[in-house]
């Protein structure tokens, strides 16, 4: 074991002073607002929670929303005449049709997100009064919503204490050598820098995940030595299990990790039942309300699976029952089996572009000369395995930010070990005048490898965030923070749901109650009937770039069905605004239903140009669907 030393001192201060610096200019000068909409998802909800309303969600799923009205007693699917004599005949007997405690759309708890980012963020939006939606209303100067980087600096936060937990962690497992080039290899990533300003989850868990990994070698480091180790094996488990509890996607590699500790650790699967007995004490509550509002502790999170199926969650959570999602068997296993070998294609840009990390895996045929290290590292690739199964089904193996990327997490460790392995290999065949720079030739060039395209970008982002300062620039396209806060929340009611192909944004930046768009005009009559027996209705249809860009139009139509028309609307009228302005709206046969509510010219409201149009219900009162 390597303790610090005062001679570590010099190259931990040099990495704060670069960490600090990295981090700020990501922060001040880099941010362009959340671009993720996970992160708005679990940031609205967090603004729920600090406003003592529990964990509900201005994001209606329709899939959680028909599953949890039929639960309370309304089936949306029959028809109007049959709902209503049922209504009857329960009048007459003193009860009511609908229970309001098991659904209401007005307060529906959120069952997709893992809780305790969602935690975190609220405990710190009731200090700064984030909670007060008014209080930090956008002006017309500013561009970037406050909230947004208030959500991004908890994310900055954690992303420093990871790699200061990694700097004293892997200087105990190494030496200072590899534990200063693995912190200096995170700080310079861009994939690192990306997440430590998103506001997903990923650098919580990157912190719990890195002292889960410290415990477990101390664990093994007690075995070795004949010491007690089943307190530092629980300390493990309880920070695994944290990782857990910040996404649900950590479930993969705590499998990995009961999985190894049950086989290392003898008597053989004695001591995975108390880290297993962690794990569900933690998970009880949320498993619980989940059980109790969607019928499964599985919640609604069970159809994220579908983001590696389907190439997106939101194709199954704007279905109204788990059948209308179009997948097979056939199709399913095809796909997982591609998400994996893709997973292999994407390794080196989802570990952050760190060329010696993928050096782990041969690793796996090298002894070091400490047991504990050895064993060690086959604990971390134990997680890892599972990790891979789990990203092929939750991600969509694209190599941008997302909350189902657990390869994060890995890469300081899988550095760390690559760079031990190449250290060694030099020390053994090379002389001794020769080795130093050998050594330090490897290590530079795997820095400039990593950190040359942000060094690269550094003057440039510097130079374009002082000139922005006041206002800052915003991740449009697809999103649109002032138009969001200012004019869609000024020209809708609180009562009134929208319906949107950006409801995780109308929800934080606008405070509104969205919906997902369907890909079916009956669906959105179903829909509308579950609001209309709670005394509400859709009252406008926002369309955004979130549609179409970077997509093709055959994805499109798979995508939104019979909206089609609809979504396109914006980008044709780009086309045609010069000339004959065409209005898709009015020519389709499937949306006339809905033509004569959200289709007429005093209707449509240009947010943000064709880009981003919002259809308003004028009619006072929409009229009650029929199947």
């Amino acid at each position: 074991m390597n303790a610090p030393t005062t001679a570590s001192r010099t190259p931990f201060i040099i990495i704060l002073i670069l960490l600090l610096a990295i981090t700020g200019v990501q922060f001040f000068f880099n941010f362009r607002g959340l671009t993720s909409s996970a992160a708005m998802d679990q940031a609205q909800i967090a603004r729920n929670v600090a406003r003592g309303e529990g964990m509900t969600t201005n994001w209606l799923r329709p899939i959680q929303m028909v599953s949890g009205s039929t639960r309370s007693g309304l089936n949306p699917f029959l028809s109007d005449d049959y709902i209503r004599e049922q209504e009857a005949i329960l009048a007459g007997q003193g009860e009511s049709l609908i229970n309001p405690e098991k659904f209401t759309p007005h307060a529906l708890r959120d069952t997709r997100n893992a809780p305790l980012n969602i935690l975190v963020e609220s405990v710190v939006f009731k200090l700064a009064g984030v909670h007060q939606f008014d209080l930090w209303k956008m002006t017309d100067n500013s561009m970037i919503y406050l909230p947004d980087r208030i959500v991004a600096g908890i994310s900055c936060m954690f992303f420093i204490l990871s790699v200061l937990s990694c700097y004293y962690i892997l200087h105990r497992m190494f030496d200072v050598t590899i534990a200063s080039f693995t912190c200096l290899t995170m700080i310079l990533s861009n994939l690192f820098l990306q997440y430590a300003t998103s506001g997903l989850p990923q650098m919580m868990m990157l912190f719990f995940f890195a002292w889960g990994v410290y415990f477990l070698y101390t664990a093994l480091q007690y075995k070795e030595e004949k010491r007690k180790f089943l307190m530092p094996l629980l300390y493990s488990s309880l920070c695994f299990s944290c990782v857990c509890f910040a996404g649900w996607i950590g479930l993969w590699p705590m499998a990995g990790f009961l999985i190894f500790v049950g086989i290392r650790f003898k008597p053989h699967g004695l001591y995975c039942i108390p880290a297993l007995g962690i794990l569900l004490l933690l998970l009880a509550y949320p498993l619980y309300i989940n059980r109790s509002i969607s019928g499964s502790v599985f919640g609604t999170a069970y159809y994220t699976i579908f983001t590696g199926l389907t190439g997106n969650e939101e194709i199954a959570m704007n279905s109204l029952i788990s059948g209308d999602i179009p997948i097979g068997a056939q199709k399913a296993v095809i796909a997982i089996i591609n998400n994996i070998l893709t997973q292999g294609n994407l390794l080196y840009e989802n570990l952050g572009n760190l060329p010696l990390a993928l050096v782990f895996l041969l690793t796996l045929l090298h002894q070091f000369r400490r047991m504990e290290v050895n064993q060690a590292k086959w604990g971390i690739f134990a997680m890892w395995v599972p990790a891979i199964i789990g990203m092929a089904l939750y991600t969509s193996n694209k190599s941008d930010i997302s909350l189902g990327q657990l390869q994060i997490l890995f890469a300081p460790f899988f550095t760390a070990y690559g760079t031990a392995f190449v250290l060694n290999l030099i020390a053994r065949h090379s002389n001794k005048e020769a080795a130093p720079i050998l050594r330090g030739s490897v290590l530079l060039l795997a820095l400039l490898l990593t950190s040359l395209p942000l060094l690269l970008n550094l003057p440039q982002i510097v130079r374009v965030g002082i000139l922005t300062a006041s206002r800052g620039i915003p991740a449009w396209p697809p999103y649109y923070p002032p138009g969001l806060n200012r004019n869609l929340r000024n020209q809708t009611s609180e009562k009134e749901f929208i319906l949107t192909d950006q409801p995780a944004a109308v929800g934080w930046y606008a405070d509104r109650k969205a919906i997902g768009l369907p890909k079916m005009v009956d669906q959105f009559m179903v829909l509308e009937r579950i609001l209309k027996f709670h005394g509400s209705k859709v009252g406008s249809i926002l369309v955004t770039p979130s549609s179409t860009l970077n997509t093709d139009i055959r994805t499109i139509a798979s995508s939104y069905g019979e909206f089609t028309p609809l979504v396109l609307e914006g980008s044709i009228l780009i086309q045609t605004k010069d000339k004959n302005p065409v209005y898709l709206f009015d020519h389709s046969r499937a949306l006339a239903p809905l033509a004569d509510r959200f289709g007429t010219s005093d209707s449509r409201q240009f947010i943000q140009g064709a880009d981003m149009i919002l259809y308003k219900d004028l009619q006072e009162n929409a009229p009650i669907p029929q199947p």
